[in-house]
């Protein structure tokens, strides 16, 4: 009896761990999706109160959360993808339900990153990709991320923050910018680390990124109780049968 009663019972909190996890990242959490939005990339390119930017406004889209989930993961046009670890399905949910309090705009009109007059070519090349969005001209990122660290500023550096980026940064696939026109950008970036060596450093590199909440851990606490509840179960029935 107490056999089944282990297995059962740790068969469905395992269960519940998975369910929970799904259900708590579609109930979203306006207040925390405010935040959310302050602190993670989507309002460099969506607006920071999802007017629309440099990509369409998100304010009041009427989109479904499983919309907001595929494009984020998997999406479609220019708009690089977010891992879970960067943006999990609970932060996507919170925040798509905070945009959805929110009234949409009349009109929106694409916002364009002034490179200046005979700006390098991979200056306005970083501009078409929307790169500018975050990074504005690399000054701060190459001083802080290249130079300040020695690291060399090449065209492999860049392709591989692009393919496996590090910390907040989504990913880049090779339809949206190849290793090519990776190789123009860097070709840009090392003029940016020249001047920086030879003149006036940033004083402050901006922080983003922000906690990935609750579900996670609820989710991965049931389902841990759950495997342990069901192997005491099963130790118990080898035990009778030994």
């Amino acid at each position: 009896m107490w056999r089944k009663f282990w297995q059962v019972t740790g068969l469905a909190l395992m269960l519940a761990g998975v369910v929970t996890g799904t259900a708590l990242a579609q109930a979203g959490d306006v207040a925390r999706g405010r935040q959310l939005w302050e602190t993670k990339l989507c309002k460099n390119c969506h607006g920071a109160n999802g007017e629309g930017g440099y990509a369409a406004p998100r304010a009041g889209d009427g989109k479904s959360l499983e919309d907001w989930l595929t494009q984020v993961r998997t999406p479609r046009s220019a708009m690089p993808a977010f891992s879970d670890t960067q943006v999990s399905d609970q932060d996507i949910a919170d925040m798509h339900a905070y945009m959805q309090t929110l009234t949409a705009p009349a009109s929106f009109t694409v916002k364009v990153f002034d490179t200046g007059a005979n700006a390098p070519a991979g200056l306005v090349l970083a501009a078409q990709k929307r790169c500018t969005a975050c990074h504005g001209d690399f000054t701060q990122t190459i001083q802080f991320r290249f130079v300040a660290q020695n690291r060399p500023v090449d065209a492999a550096a860049v392709v591989k923050q692009l393919r496996t980026p590090a910390q907040d940064m989504p990913h880049f696939s090779e339809a949206q910018v190849s290793d090519a026109q990776a190789g123009e950008i860097a070709a840009y970036l090392q003029t940016v680390a020249a001047k920086i060596s030879a003149g006036a450093r940033p004083a402050a590199l901006p922080v983003s990124g922000g906690d990935n909440g609750t579900a996670r851990v609820l989710s991965a606490g049931l389902m841990v109780l759950g495997m342990a509840m069901l192997g005491a179960g099963l130790a118990i029935g080898r035990k009778r049968r030994a």
